[in-house]
């Protein structure tokens, strides 16, 4: 990945608008690429938090405690919507986040 630095935000951007504004893509696909780009945005947020408080001496337990929750959600997620996905369903039932993928995606 440090050979090509721009490609995961090339890979972001694609899956955001390329999923979005295509009505040529199955409307399920595309809202699981919207929701997958709605969890990638929820797991940077922690990361801006760490940096933040770079500085700040954080006790161990409240650090690995924060770390295993982030690990924990996106794992859950992952697994959920594949879980649905198999089943044939729908994965919209992640709170906000299925929400909001459903508005991105639009009614067409």
């Amino acid at each position: 990945m440090q050979a090509y630095p721009l490609l995961s935000i090339a890979l972001f951007i694609l899956l955001s608008l390329g999923s979005r504004f295509s009505t040529d893509i199955n409307r399920n696909v595309r809202f699981n690429a919207q929701q997958a780009v709605l969890i990638d945005i929820v797991l940077v947020l922690p990361t801006l938090v760490q940096d933040g408080l770079a500085d700040v001496d954080i006790p161990r337990f409240y650090s690995e405690f924060g770390c295993n929750f982030v690990w924990y959600f996106y794992m859950s997620a992952v697994v959920y919507s594949i879980a649905m996905n198999l089943r044939g369903k729908k994965p919209d039932g992640l709170p906000y986040l299925s929400q909001f993928a459903e508005q991105m995606t639009g009614p067409f």
